[in-house]
């Protein structure tokens, strides 16, 4: 009698993870890789386990469709797939469905493999090493490169510097050059990027969600409970558009990342679908306008004609 076979979905023993020099010198000064979402797309929900709603996207090869084109320069972590396969739920995963089997699609395969977790962040004691790839001299790259080989060094991670890309994509580190042979590549101030603040209006599902007075609502909190109570009314098919927002957020550098993984977490805890949620806000919010309308009428003086 032949033994059943059990097919166990791991990541590979070595992982690579490609980003640009900004967030990487980040990810090092932080001490943790920021993930992404799936709450709010049908198709990313349906590639990982229900109760992990983050992930963070790496690949197996370092040659990879994912870091195709570079431009000015590009940043390679690569990762201890074991140490990840130890700690969370990882799983090949192929996102376009082969479209790289298909001529002139343009792609090549991605080789993705996926880290699931259940909290937005992951500590960086997985990194092996670190690659940073930099053509020119650019008053963004440049600064963010030179604070990311010395973060890595702070941290006693092996960092490797390359104005070849070739040799930076092969990782071949006989031809890595020290930061004191890059002066000039790598001078400059640390830039820091203008914030604008946009309108958060997943904020405004928190308003909905954890305040109880009318009163007490922003100005967007006020028109989503307004949407909410009067284009809602109960409908089991409508979200008044919580699915877009939580999808137009999903990735670590949109503005309103942090209040999506708020709402997350909140969906996940009380085990909540974005309609399940758009609906209670519906019922909670119209009974406190019910509620507020018979105080009112009741103490409202009687008028005599």
């Amino acid at each position: 009698m032949r033994a059943k076979q059990i097919i166990v979905e791991r990541a590979t023993p070595i992982l690579y993870h490609y980003t640009n020099s900004t967030d990487a010198a980040k990810i090092l000064k932080d001490g943790v890789f920021r993930l992404s979402s799936v709450t709010g797309n049908d198709t990313e929900e349906a590639l990982g386990p229900m109760d992990k709603p983050f992930f963070f996207s790496t690949t197996r090869s370092k040659v990879g469709d994912y870091h195709r084109y570079v431009g000015g320069g590009g940043v390679m972590f690569v990762l201890d797939g074991n140490w990840f396969n130890s700690r969370y739920t990882t799983k090949p995963v192929d996102y376009w469905d082969r479209m790289w089997n298909h001529p002139g699609t343009g792609r090549t395969r991605e080789s993705e493999d996926r880290v699931f977790s259940k909290q937005p962040t992951i500590p960086i004691d997985g990194i092996i090493s670190v690659h940073a790839f930099l053509k020119e001299h650019n008053e963004w790259r440049s600064p963010a490169t030179r604070q990311l080989l010395i973060a890595a060094k702070t941290r006693k991670i092996p960092a490797y510097f390359y104005t070849d890309e070739k040799a930076w994509r092969l990782q071949d580190t006989r031809h890595a050059v020290s930061p004191a042979q890059a002066t000039e590549l790598l001078k400059g101030e640390e830039q820091t990027r203008r914030q604008y603040k946009f309108n958060d209006y997943l904020e405004g599902w928190l308003e909905l969600v954890y305040k109880n007075k009318q009163q007490d609502l922003s100005k967007i909190g006020e028109k989503l409970r307004y949407n909410v109570v009067y284009y809602n009314r109960g409908n089991p098919n409508e979200d008044n558009g919580l699915k877009n927002e939580l999808f137009n957020a999903r990735k670590p550098g949109n503005s309103d990342n942090n209040s999506a993984i708020k709402v997350i977490q909140y969906l996940k805890k009380n085990n909540l679908t974005p309609y399940q949620l758009a609906n209670a806000m519906y019922a909670k919010w119209k009974k406190i306008g019910d509620e507020q309308r018979e105080k009112n009428l009741a103490t409202k003086p009687n008028q005599t004609t």
